[in-house]
């Protein structure tokens, strides 16, 4: 046995030495120098006779292991198997990942925000750590607070886009980054707060039940509001004759009275309430209006009057534009004029030139066309001749100065009134409010009694 110690453990020092001599693989062929015959070998011819084993050669991978013990009869040497040993490709960066690559929750619906973190819905460890990049810092999950912006669906640290959490879960109604924010149509958009104060919860505008809607976040809270508020009036007048001091006291009593009858309502204005005071924009009482106020009510009214005349002018013109339209649909009709044929009447120049226009309406012609609500032919003051269908229009075909002058005359005009109506309504609304603090004036001043004594 200690010859085949000494052989077996030769043949280990010469493959563990890198030994490539045929002599040191055949003695590697049975582990503690037995051969699958139970022979021992000596010599290398010895095995080069010995074509029992066709594995001798494959076997080699397994002579490394250590050899069982010896003395021990229960130890056995163990059953080789022909198995070719592959390593397995490592692929790179691989070997860093801790765990499977996270995946960005898809967008919830209904416009909801997504908040908690990129890696909020999967379950992960403490020392787990997402490496992004996230954020305008472009650094990684390490759990801490992250909501994601609505447009361009990155996630942002709490900290970095100056954003609480408290604040971002309960009162951020859709979040917009900073870089993806213009101030028009997409900005972080935030829901209105609880009034009592102190509270951050949202307010209960945005229930679904139009009864159920309050600026406060719950009924105790609106309690709270009503109470605070009854606190600052003062519980008792400071005297008797301080009867308008609204007490406590007071207060609750208008509140039992009115509940009976379905609470509160808007009542009259406290002044400006006298019926009559006024008739076609001035007062009917002494006293109302100042010197200045009255001239500058009669001045506007009179501007009014003046721009309500251009209005008035303005739609005559409208109407000679159709009628002008309505003559060449009729010299059409009647074979004068073909579709292409300009068919503008000169009588259309004094269109939208309002003095020019006021000239035209005076003459007798002017006056018979809107009489007769019909434009004929022009009267032959200039000796002009033609037949009296087509007199005084342009027989041209497709005539380029006068292409679409229907269509560019009629808005013409339209814009002109537009801006005449915009000037006479800003005008009377002048007036209104002027009338209004005057009324307010006068019957504040009959309630209180109040005079001047002038002393000399």
């Amino acid at each position: 046995m200690s010859d085949q110690n000494v052989i077996g453990n030769g043949v280990l020092e010469d493959v563990e030495m890198g030994g490539t001599e045929q002599g040191a693989v055949g003695h590697s062929n049975g582990l503690n120098g037995h051969t699958p015959n139970g022979h021992s070998h000596e010599s290398n011819s010895t095995t080069t006779e010995q074509p029992h084993n066709n594995n001798t050669h494959t076997s080699l991978s397994f002579g490394l292991k250590s050899d069982p013990d010896v003395n021990d009869p229960s130890s056995s040497p163990p059953e080789t198997t022909p198995t070719k040993m592959k390593s397995a490709a490592k692929k790179k960066g691989t070997a860093a990942k801790k765990g499977p690559k996270r995946t960005r929750a898809p967008k919830m619906k209904g416009g909801l925000k997504r908040i908690g973190g990129p890696g909020a819905n999967e379950g992960s460890s403490d020392d787990e750590t997402d490496n992004g990049p996230y954020c305008i810092c472009r650094g990684p999950d390490d759990h801490r607070w992250m909501i994601s912006c609505d447009v361009c669906e990155d996630w942002f640290h709490g900290e970095c886009v100056s954003l609480e959490k408290e604040t971002g879960e309960k009162l951020v109604e859709r979040f917009v980054c900073p870089k993806c924010t213009d101030g028009k149509r997409h900005y972080t958009k935030y829901k209105k707060m609880c009034s009592l104060v102190g509270c951050k919860l949202p307010a209960r505008l945005y229930s679904k039940n139009v009864d159920d809607r309050s600026v406060f976040c719950s009924s105790d809270h609106c309690d709270a509001w009503w109470s605070s508020m009854i606190a600052t009036l003062p519980q008792k007048a400071a005297s008797k004759k301080a009867v308008e001091v609204l007490t406590q006291e007071d207060f609750m009593g208008l509140l039992a009275a009115t509940a009976e009858k379905g609470g509160w309502q808007l009542g009259d204005k406290p002044f400006g309430n006298i019926e009559g005071l006024w008739a076609n924009g001035l007062p009917t009482r002494p006293g109302v209006l100042n010197d200045e106020e009255q001239t500058f009510l009669q001045t506007s009214a009179a501007e009014r009057l003046a721009l309500g005349n251009e209005i008035v002018q303005y739609k005559k013109m409208m109407q000679l534009i159709d009628r002008a339209n309505q003559r060449r649909q009729a010299a059409i009709e009647a074979g004068k004029f073909t579709k292409d044929s300009c068919g503008y009447d000169w009588r259309l120049d004094t269109v939208s030139v309002r003095a020019q226009f006021t000239a035209w309406l005076e003459t007798a012609e002017g006056q018979a066309t809107f009489k007769t609500d019909k434009l004929d032919a022009p009267l032959d003051t200039d000796g002009a001749t033609g037949e009296p269908a087509v007199r005084g229009m342009c027989d041209k075909k497709r005539c380029k100065p006068h292409n679409g002058w229907y269509k560019l005359l009629m808005s013409a005009v339209r814009v002109l009134i537009k801006e005449t109506a915009t000037a006479a309504a800003s005008k009377l609304e002048a007036e209104e409010v002027m009338r209004q603090e005057a009324e307010a004036r006068y019957e504040r001043r009959q309630l209180e009694n109040n005079y001047v004594e002038i002393l000399e």
